[in-house]
């Protein structure tokens, strides 16, 4: 009895590892990947910003990056998501030139302190409007297309009893 159990975990492991390694060595999955690092990483304020306004969105982008990054547009009419983007700006100040060794100002010929002009960048920030991809049109985004699953698992019930009394899968 052990032994059907054994060959009918390890069956279904060699299943279960042969549909993994095939969705993830797919082109399709290579083109879904490429097209998620199009997408910007938001940071928690504005994805509860963006959670609060439109509670469904999945894919968010700026207006341009729709049009530029995934050929598509905003569908006339849409209401904008508001987050909050980042607009630091450069601002050039004179100094006074300090000595890397002994952390005093450097005189220069004429005894006065040496300046340098050094760019300075202030953190700023604007609000801005993104859009979820519900709200636009054009071409498909591409997907990770994997089948619903759907019937029964062979040997499900055996797996699920051996599961419960294997001692590593009740730690999981």
């Amino acid at each position: 009895m052990a032994n059907n159990i054994e060959k009918q975990l390890k069956e279904i492991s060699e299943r279960l590892e042969q549909g993994v390694k095939e969705i993830f060595t797919s082109e399709r999955y290579t083109e879904y990947l490429n097209t998620m690092s199009k997408f910007h990483n938001y940071s928690f304020n504005n994805t509860l910003l963006i959670t609060m306004q439109k509670p469904e969105a999945t894919l968010v982008a700026g207006y341009q990056a729709w049009q530029k990054k995934f050929n598509r547009h905003v569908k006339r009419g849409e209401k904008g998501i508001q987050i909050i983007a980042p607009a630091p700006i450069r601002e050039k100040q004179e100094i006074e030139k300090i000595d890397p060794v002994t952390k005093e100002p450097v005189i220069g010929d004429d005894g006065q302190p040496e300046t340098e002009i050094v760019e300075m960048v202030i953190p700023r920030f604007r609000v801005t409007t993104v859009f979820d991809v519900s709200q636009t049109e054009g071409e498909p985004i591409a997907e990770l297309e994997v089948p619903e699953l759907t019937g029964s698992v062979q040997f499900y019930d055996t797996f699920m009893e051996h599961c419960r009394t294997f001692p590593l899968c009740q730690s999981a």
